[in-house]
C-alpha cells in the first residue's frame, strides 16, 4: 500500500459555507480509513472575510498541519490569490471557471495591507493580476488548474436558482476535490448522508448536487494527467472512531466525569462546549440507564458564570465554566474566592490571541502566565494544559475529579488549535468518578476548614451541617479572624495542597517524553504545539539528529524536579510555543533555574506546522537563538 500525506485546502468567504464543505472532507477521508488532522481558520467578521480549512491525512496518525499542500479548492477569488503559493509542485488547483476574468486585486475583503503584498508578488512572479492569468502561470510552473463550470452545471442539472446555487457550491467544489483526489462518488455520497443525517431536505439537495458535479469530472480531468489519485485504495478497518474538534473532547469528557452544571457566557471559541453539552438533555451510564441530567446556564457575564458554578459546586454539584482570555480575566475574583473557600470548582481556558479582543478567532498559547497567576494573594490551584484531542477529553474528566479531590480551583488550559481543530480519535473509556474526601456524620462539630495532618478537609455539602464562607481569612469553622497565628496556619493549610498535589500526581499528568533516550537536543513544548513537534521528529531523525520532544502538561503546581530531569540530560533544549515571550520557557527558568536561550517562538495567529519546526530546528542548529515563525495565512 502506498503511504500516504496528504494536505488539502478549501477556502472561501465567512459565512459561505466553508466550514460545511471542511466537515465533509473531513468526514469523507475518515470514512475511508484514513486518519484526519484539520484546521480551521475563520476570519472574526460574519461574513465575507477570508476562511478556510487545511486538512491533512494519512494512513498513519497525524497531529498538525503541513506546507506546501496537495490541493488548493477555492470558493472565491481571494481564496486563489491567497493559497496560490501553497501548492506543492504537482498540486491542484480547483475553481469555478466563470471566475476566469475576475481581477486578483480587486478585492474588498481583502486588507489593504496584503493587496499591496500580493501585488508585488504578482509582479515579480510575472503571473498577471487575472485568474485567467495566473493559472496559465501555475500551470506553466508545474502544477495542475482544474477549471470546472460549477455554478453552470448546478443550473442546468440541478435546476437551482440563486440563492440556491451559492448554498450549493461548497458541496460542488468539495465534490470535485475529493473526486480528483481519487474517491469515488459512492463514498462522498456516504460522507454526505452522515453529514446531514439529521436534515433530509439538505440531505437530498447535496447528493443532487455531489452526483450532478461527479458526472462531469472524468470528462475533464482525464485531459490534465492528475497524479495526485491516492484515495480509494482498501484499507484496512480501524475500528470505530470518533471525529471530534477539541471543544467537543471537552464537552464529552466533561459528561463522562460526572458534570451536573455548567455555566458560561459566550464567548470565542469557548461558547461551543457549552453547547455541545446543552444537546445533551439526558445522561446515560454504560449499560443505557438515565442518571441524570446537565444544567446549562448562560450567564449574563463572566464575573456570574463563575460565581454560578461556585455556587454549584459548594452545593455538591459536579461545576464548572468555560471562557476565553477576556472572560478568564473577570473570572480572577472568584477563583481567588474558590482559592480561599477551598471550592473544588473547574474553570476550561481556551486561549486566543490578545491582548483585550485581541484575534478572538485565532490561535495562541499566551495566557499560560496569566492562568497561573490569575486572582491575587497566594493559593493552590490545578493547572492542567492539554496537548490533545484525546487529552483534552481525559484531562476534563480528570480536572472534574483533581478539583474534588484536593479542594482546589481546577483550570484546564487549551489553545484555539485544540478547540476548533477537528481530528480522529478512539472512543473514551468510562473511568470512575471521585467525589473526594466527605464529612462522615455523627462524629462531632463540623469544621469546614479542620486543620489536620491532611491539609484536605473532610467536606460536607450546603444544607448538610452548619458552616460558613467569606471571602476573608477565617478560623476552621468558617468564621473571620485577624488572629495572625490563625491566619499562618490557614494560609500554610491551603498552600501545602501544593506539595501533596506534586507529590501524588503520576509522571504521565506532570510531563510526556517523545522520542528515544539518549536524546542530544530536547523540543520543549506544551499544548497543540506538541502534535507539529512530534510529527517533525522522523524528518529530523532522518537529518541525523538525536531529538526527543518533552511535552508539559502540569504547569500549576509546577514539577520542577521532573521536568529538571529531562532538561539536564539534554545537550541542547528548545522551547518551541506559539507566544512572543516563551512563557513555558519562562516558567520552566522560574522554577528550576535553567534558562532556555533557543525558542522558536509564533504569534501570528496561525498554528506551528509540521515543515515548521523542521525549518526552525535546522536554524537553531546554524546558530540562532531566537527564530520567530510566520507561515500561513
Amino acid at each position: 500500500m502506498v503511504k500516504m500525506d496528504l494536505n488539502l485546502i478549501i477556502g472561501g468567504p465567512q459565512g459561505g459555507g466553508i466550514e460545511t464543505a471542511g466537515l465533509l472532507a473531513v468526514r469523507a477521508l475518515a470514512m475511508d480509513g484514513l486518519e484526519v488532522f484539520a484546521d480551521r481558520e475563520y476570519h472574526s467578521n460574519i461574513k465575507g472575510k477570508h476562511s478556510y480549512s487545511h486538512i491533512r491525512a494519512s494512513d498513519k496518525r497525524v497531529r498538525s498541519i503541513k506546507y506546501p499542500v496537495d490541493f488548493v479548492a477555492a470558493l472565491d477569488v481571494e481564496s486563489i490569490a491567497t493559497h496560490y503559493k501553497d501548492l506543492k509542485p504537482g498540486g491542484v488547483l480547483i475553481h469555478d471557471s466563470a471566475l476566469l476574468d475576475k481581477s486578483l486585486l480587486k478585492l474588498p475583503p481583502m486588507e489593504k495591507e496584503r493587496v499591496e503584498r500580493l501585488k508585488a508578488e504578482l509582479d515579480a512572479n510575472g503571473a498577471g493580476a487575472t485568474v485567467k492569468e495566473l493559472d496559465e502561470w501555475l500551470q506553466r510552473n508545474g502544477k495542475v488548474v482544474l477549471q470546472y463550470p460549477f455554478s453552470k452545471t448546478i443550473v442546468e442539472k440541478v435546476k437551482l436558482a440563486s440563492p440556491s446555487i451559492e448554498r450549493a457550491m461548497n458541496t460542488a467544489l468539495t465534490t470535485v476535490l475529493l473526486r480528483a483526489a481519487g474517491m469515488t462518488l459512492t463514498k462522498i455520497l456516504e460522507a454526505v448522508d452522515s453529514l446531514f443525517i439529521e436534515k433530509a431536505e439538505a440531505r437530498e439537495l447535496n447528493r443532487a448536487v455531489a452526483g450532478a458535479i461527479s458526472d462531469g469530472f472524468d470528462e475533464l480531468s482525464g485531459t490534465k494527467k492528475l497524479g495526485t489519485k491516492i484515495l480509494g485504495q482498501e484499507r484496512p478497518p480501524r475500528g470505530k472512531r470518533m471525529l471530534v474538534a477539541g471543544n467537543d473532547a471537552v464537552a464529552i469528557g466533561k459528561l463522562i466525569g460526572g458534570l451536573r452544571l455548567q455555566t458560561y457566557y459566550p464567548i470565542t471559541p469557548a461558547a461551543d462546549e457549552s453547547f455541545v453539552i446543552e444537546q445533551h438533555a439526558k445522561l446515560l451510564d454504560s449499560e443505557g440507564r438515565a442518571v441524570g441530567s446537565p444544567i446549562v446556564i448562560q450567564a449574563e457575564d463572566e464575573i456570574s458564570a463563575i460565581c454560578m458554578a461556585i455556587g454549584g459546586a459548594l452545593t455538591g454539584v459536579r461545576s464548572a465554566t468555560c471562557t476565553s482570555g477576556p472572560g478568564f480575566s473577570l473570572m480572577a475574583e472568584g477563583i481567588g474566592w474558590a482559592g480561599m473557600n477551598e471550592v473544588p470548582v473547574v474553570v476550561t481556558c481556551y486561549q486566543r490571541g490578545g491582548p483585550s479582543t485581541g484575534l478572538p478567532t485565532r490561535h495562541s498559547q499566551s495566557d499560560l502566565l496569566f492562568t497561573i497567576n490569575s486572582g491575587h494573594g497566594e493559593f493552590s490551584r490545578i493547572v492542567l494544559a492539554s496537548g490533545s484531542h484525546e487529552e483534552a477529553l481525559d484531562d476534563a474528566v480528570k480536572c472534574m475529579n483533581l478539583a474534588e479531590r484536593y479542594q482546589v480551583p481546577v483550570i484546564h488550559l487549551l489553545d484555539k488549535g485544540i478547540a476548533n481543530c477537528v481530528t480522529t480519535v478512539d472512543p473514551p473509556v468510562f473511568g470512575a468518578v471521585e467525589r473526594g474526601k466527605r464529612v462522615e456524620k455523627g462524629t462531632g462539630e463540623y469544621l469546614r476548614f479542620a486543620i489536620g495532618d491532611d491539609p484536605v478537609s473532610p467536606r460536607a455539602y450546603l444544607g448538610e451541617e452548619l458552616m460558613w464562607y467569606t471571602g476573608d481569612e477565617h478560623d476552621e469553622r468558617g468564621h473571620i479572624t485577624e488572629d495572625p497565628d490563625t491566619r499562618r496556619r490557614m494560609y500554610e493549610k491551603r498552600m501545602a495542597k501544593r506539595e501533596k498535589i506534586l507529590k501524588e500526581a503520576p509522571d504521565g499528568d506532570k510531563a510526556v517524553l517523545y522520542g528515544d533516550e539518549g536524546f542530544e537536543d530536547l523540543l520543549v513544548t506544551w499544548g497543540v504545539s506538541t502534535g507539529a513537534a512530534i510529527d517533525a521528529l522522523p524528518e529530523l531523525r532522518s537529518h541525523g539528529s538525536r531529538v526527543a520532544v518533552l511535552q508539559v502538561r502540569m504547569v500549576e503546581p509546577f514539577p520542577a524536579d521532573y521536568i529538571s530531569k529531562f532538561i539536564l540530560e539534554a545537550n541542547n533544549v528548545i522551547g518551541l510555543e506559539a507566544n512572543y515571550v516563551g512563557q513555558l520557557a519562562e516558567l520552566i527558568g522560574c522554577n528550576t533555574g535553567f534558562r532556555i536561550k533557543s525558542r522558536i517562538l509564533k504569534y501570528t495567529g496561525r498554528l506551528i506546522t509540521q515543515d515548521e519546526v523542521v525549518d526552525a530546528y535546522m536554524r537553531i542548529k546554524g546558530g540562532e537563538e531566537r527564530v520567530v515563525l510566520t507561515g500561513g495565512e
